[in-house]
């Protein structure tokens, strides 16, 4: 999945200051999916806010929702846009399930909460 995809929703999610933000690129994986974005919301309120975000962006960009679960509950969103799957996660939810370390034989980009967006590559680190 391309960067500049992957920024529209890393966009999206910071707007409402979703934070912790990884991509996983799970394009060798046989799996349907080509890329997770995993991030984190303080309570449930604002993990609402990043996922009705994530989905009016997606939505502007021509991207159409699949499905989406655990939004009434709220601890872990999950937007499945076919090709690519955002995971929004409290805090203690995202500790537990801990996709990161689950999927960590597969390459990611973590996104650097502190900068904006750049035009280049330079907010991102690849592992």
């Amino acid at each position: 999945m391309s960067r500049d995809i992957l920024d529209i929703f890393v966009e999206a999610i910071r707007q409402r200051h979703g934070y912790k933000v990884v991509a996983l690129d799970m394009s060798n994986v046989p799996l349907t999916m080509e890329a997770f974005l995993v991030a984190t919301a303080e309570n449930r309120i604002q993990a609402r806010a990043v996922a009705d975000n994530v989905m009016e962006t997606a939505s502007r960009n021509g991207f159409r929702k699949h499905h989406i679960e655990g939004y009434d509950e709220g601890s872990w969103i999950l937007i499945d846009y076919i090709d690519l799957v955002v995971h929004i996660f409290l805090p203690g939810t995202r500790e537990f399930y801990n996709l990161e370390m689950l999927w960590s034989d597969v390459p990611s980009i973590e996104y650097n909460d502190t900068e904006d967006l750049p035009d280049d590559d330079s907010s991102h680190t690849e592992e």
